[in-house]
Formats: structure tokens, C-alpha cells, sequence
């Protein structure tokens, strides 16, 4: 691959700062556009689109592979396309090259979410952790599980977003990766908790405010700069507490959990209990998802939820029983 002269117009970084003026994407979303966009010029040495071909597309596809997982170009897969597409739709190319490069076949890695015994584990090391912050990250936690928020949603939490008397938690659409907004249900484990985390705020932060944010950790602690916690200072915390605990914990990790144990409760109940099944598409909204293939991706079978599954396999009659 070779390096490329540049007109501004055919360069690829200033088709994605032109593709993001014209759709309404999320701050966090344009700036993937920008990293994948600027990946691909540092790997291909090939800044204008024009020049984008499908041997330069394959090269490049191969490189990937050969540093990282094929989910990860797949992923860059995906935001090239778009761009490659908005250039067709602009005139500065006939056709979009990489409509021929596939993707890696989606292969399902087992092991995305942690398990119920090892959130458990990490909660009882907060409850017994004695440093000043284990309690507000024990109640981040705790909210992460039975909301099964994103990690941008816990931070755009704000106080006025949790309404006690209704028991509900509205999901803003400024911080949804969809861009939409719902309300969920404030569960009963964790109504108490945070309550009693707000009543604790109003008493020690005369500056209170409806508007604050919930976790808002600078309050906390002067290590955090900011005004707001951010999602990354967010991820920070939970791979410091996963490091000190041996447990791997993350936010997408225990979304993960919440969609498995929801989906398997469901097989547990129905063959049991008897009690109506939650349907996939309840999941769905619960967590947010446009696209109902995307919950199925979250969810992991075990064992235990097949073995009650196949309970409901009975022949018609025991084979050599006769009539």
C-alpha cells in the first residue's frame, strides 16, 4: 500500500466530519466514526476514497485479523461502509468497494457476561472492602444489575431521572446508544439503596440539586477531575475494583448477566411454576435494544435452563410399550 496525495474533498477525515454534520449521531458515536476513519489511513497509507479499492480493502482486512478478533473488524467493517455509502450518495465515488469484502462470520464467544456467583462475589468484597469509596461503587454496581444499564446511562443518570413515587428510572435519550429514551422500573432492591444515597447527598451537599448527577464521584474523591463522572472514569473504576477482588467485572459484562438471567428465569418459571414466561421482546425494551437479534446475542444458555427445556420432550409413548 502507498501513500496517497490528498484532495481535502476526497479525504476520508473530512468525509466523516461532513457525514457527521448531516446525521444525527451521539457525540460518542461520531468519534468512533473519526478513530476507525483515522485507523484506516494509518494502516493503508490510502486517504482518499477514491483511491479505496477492494485489494486495498483486503490487505487491510487481513491486517486486522492478524492483531485483534474478527469482531473487532467487523466492527470497523460496519462504519466504513457507511462512509463508503455517504460518498456514493455525494457523487465522489460510483460505488461503494467494500459491498464485496465480507465480513468475518460472527462466531458466539461464550464467557461475555460474568456469572450470578461471581457479581455476588464482587458485591460482598465492596460490603467488606473498608475503603471510603467501596459502598458508592457497591450501589453503582447494584444499579448496573438491575437496570441493566449501559455504562453511558449510569453516568447520564441524574437524581430527577429516579422518580420514588412511581418507582420507575427514566432512560434518557441523550445517553442511549439508540437514541431513544424509556422508563423502567425502579426494582425493590434497589429502591431502598438509592434513597437512602440521595437522603445522605441533601444532608452533606447543601448545593444539592435535582439536575445532579447520581454517581457523581468527584464528590467523593479529588483523584476524579471533572465536573460529571465520566464513562471512561467509570470503566477505570471497575477494572481497579475487578483487579483488587479477581473477578472480572465490567458494565457490558453484568448487561450481559441481567439478559442471560432474565431469559433463563423465564425457561425456570414456565416449566416449574407455571407462571406466564417473559417474552424476548419484554428483554428487549428492558434493555434498550432496537433489534431483537441483538438481545438474543446477549443472552447465554447453560446447562440447567436446556435440561428444564427439554423436559417438555416426551415421545408419544414409550418405545416397545406397543398401544
Amino acid at each position: 500500500m502507498t501513500a496517497e496525495s490528498s484532495n481535502s474533498e476526497y479525504d476520508l477525515v473530512n468525509v466523516v466530519e461532513q457525514y457527521c454534520r448531516q446525521r444525527p449521531l451521539r457525540p460518542a458515536t461520531q468519534q468512533t466514526y473519526r478513530s476507525h476513519a483515522e485507523r484506516f489511513v494509518r494502516d493503508t497509507s490510502v486517504r482518499r476514497v477514491d483511491y479505496i479499492t477492494q485489494e486495498v480493502l483486503l490487505e487491510w482486512r487481513e491486517l486486522i485479523a492478524e492483531r485483534a478478533s474478527r469482531t473487532t473488524y467487523n466492527t470497523y467493517h460496519r462504519h466504513l461502509r457507511a462512509l463508503l455509502n455517504f460518498c456514493v450518495e455525494i457523487e465522489l465515488i460510483d460505488r461503494n468497494p467494500i459491498l464485496k469484502i465480507r465480513q468475518f462470520r460472527r462466531v458466539n464467544v461464550r464467557g461475555k457476561g460474568c456469572t450470578m456467583e461471581e457479581l455476588q462475589e464482587v458485591c460482598d468484597f465492596l460490603a467488606r472492602d473498608s475503603r471510603e469509596l467501596s459502598p458508592l461503587i457497591l450501589n453503582m454496581v447494584l444499579t448496573l444489575f438491575y437496570t441493566g444499564m449501559r455504562r453511558s446511562q449510569l453516568c447520564g443518570l441524574d437524581w430527577k431521572d429516579i422518580d420514588f413515587q412511581e418507582n420507575t428510572i427514566m432512560l434518557r435519550k441523550q445517553h442511549s446508544k439508540t437514541g431513544r429514551e424509556w422508563a423502567i422500573p425502579l426494582h425493590d432492591e434497589l429502591r431502598p439503596r438509592l434513597l437512602e444515597m440521595k437522603e445522605d447527598v441533601m444532608q452533606h451537599f447543601p448545593s444539592f440539586s435535582e439536575s445532579d448527577q447520581v454517581f457523581m464521584i468527584q464528590r467523593y474523591s479529588s483523584y476524579y477531575r471533572g465536573a460529571r463522572m465520566a464513562p471512561e472514569q467509570l470503566g477505570q473504576i471497575l477494572r481497579r475494583t475487578a483487579d483488587r477482588s479477581g473477578i472480572r467485572i465490567s458494565a457490558h459484562r453484568i448487561r450481559h448477566l441481567v439478559a442471560t438471567t432474565l431469559a433463563n428465569k423465564d425457561t425456570e418459571d414456565f416449566h416449574e411454576k407455571g407462571t406466564i414466561p417473559y417474552t424476548l421482546n419484554s428483554i428487549k425494551d428492558f434493555l434498550g435494544h432496537e433489534d431483537i437479534t441483538t438481545t438474543i446475542g446477549y443472552i447465554e444458555s447453560n446447562v440447567s435452563s436446556q435440561r428444564t427445556i427439554i423436559k417438555g420432550l416426551k415421545m408419544i409413548k414409550e418405545p416397545g410399550k406397543g398401544e
